[in-house]
């Protein structure tokens, strides 16, 4: 089975044209086919960008594994930089008791994906002290996003995530359309 990636860079394009419900598949993809004619017959403007594979693209993860982490350790996933602490406040914060490897994994698991910018390209899993950080968008864009920890209590599996196949490195066609 082979792949197409489609990437449509317009000013009418808005971030609500994406679904993320199944149920609402159908209409995400009749406002991608309305964009797509209006750029065709030239009543918009903007670009569109063809990634074709001969396989499925494949989203990039990486690992961070705590070992007995304690308040003021941090850990960085993109642009955000999560702090452990006893009592949490902000978004970026991680309940951490440091004596439960296993549950401060769950509780950074779900900071993560409760934060506002962050839950937006990845999404985390954890399982027996080890958080699993994976790229929402398949293809190897994701192998650009880093993690890290400068404490010895997490250790993170690379400083990117990894292994995210297809898309923008395979064949790539560019049409530009009004511009």
């Amino acid at each position: 089975m082979s792949s197409i990636v489609l990437t449509i860079k317009s000013p009418e394009a808005t971030t609500s044209s994406v679904k993320r419900h199944s149920s609402e598949g159908i209409e995400a993809l009749r406002e991608a086919s309305n964009l797509l004619d209006a750029l065709a017959n030239g009543t918009a403007k903007g670009s569109v960008y063809a990634q074709s594979s001969s396989a499925d693209p494949v989203a990039a993860s990486g690992t961070l594994t705590l070992v007995s982490a304690i308040a003021t350790d941090v850990a960085v996933i993109g642009p955000a930089t999560f702090t452990f602490t006893s009592t949490p406040t902000l978004e970026s914060h991680v309940e951490v008791d440091g004596a439960d490897d296993t549950a401060d994994a769950a509780a950074f698991a779900a900071a993560i994906n409760a934060h506002s910018t962050v839950s937006q390209v990845v999404t985390a899993t954890s399982a027996l002290g080890v958080v699993t950080v994976t790229a929402k968008q398949r293809g190897v864009t994701g192998n650009f996003i880093n993690i890290s920890s400068p404490d010895s209590t997490i250790t993170a599996s690379a400083a990117n995530l990894a292994d995210g196949t297809g898309g923008a490195a395979d064949a790539e066609s560019s049409y530009a359309f009004g511009e």
